[in-house]
């Protein structure tokens, strides 16, 4: 069974003072979300362009529909929303001697595919953690610095 989108949605937006993990986005703290609601967009209307046109289009490139494993396709979506997805590709593309797209290509996506979950949901989860606290470090910041660490050390 493939990763669904509604499920990675569900599990992946959450609210100001629900329960948030490293699977978790805060939808309301966004910046791209504050600002449209600075410009009189309604939560209900932010949260079904959200859901329907922005995060949709998303997880199309990120072609969720595609993997095999829901909670990489979370995490993965997780990236993509906070826009450090290429950092993670590009780490992974290198440790399979793929081409270095940064993109969710055929050879990349079939290299996911083909992982062993546990191991390789260990090196999403702490790739995660690591970028989710560089942002709350530069909160202002859209440039993301490259990991200190290779993809190898995670994924053995």
């Amino acid at each position: 069974m493939m990763a669904s989108y509604a499920q990675a949605f569900k599990r992946v937006m959450t609210w100001s003072g629900q329960k948030a993990d490293v699977y978790c986005i805060v939808l309301d703290q966004l910046a791209c979300w504050q600002t449209m609601k600075g410009a009189g967009f309604s939560q209900s209307e932010l949260y079904r362009l959200f859901k329907q046109q922005y995060c949709d289009e998303i997880w199309q490139q990120l072609r969720g529909d595609e993997l095999l494993h829901q909670e990489v396709a979370n995490l993965l979506f997780k990236a993509s929303v906070n826009g450090f997805i290429d950092v993670l590709l590009s780490e992974l593309q290198h440790h399979f001697n793929l081409a270095i797209s940064g993109q969710m290509c055929d050879r990349t996506l079939e290299q996911i595919n083909q992982q062993e979950p546990s191991s390789f949901l260990r090196w999403l989860r702490l790739s995660i953690a690591y970028f989710d606290l560089l942002q709350a470090k530069q909160p202002d910041s859209t440039n993301t610095k490259r990991p200190a660490y290779s993809a190898t050390d995670w994924l053995h």
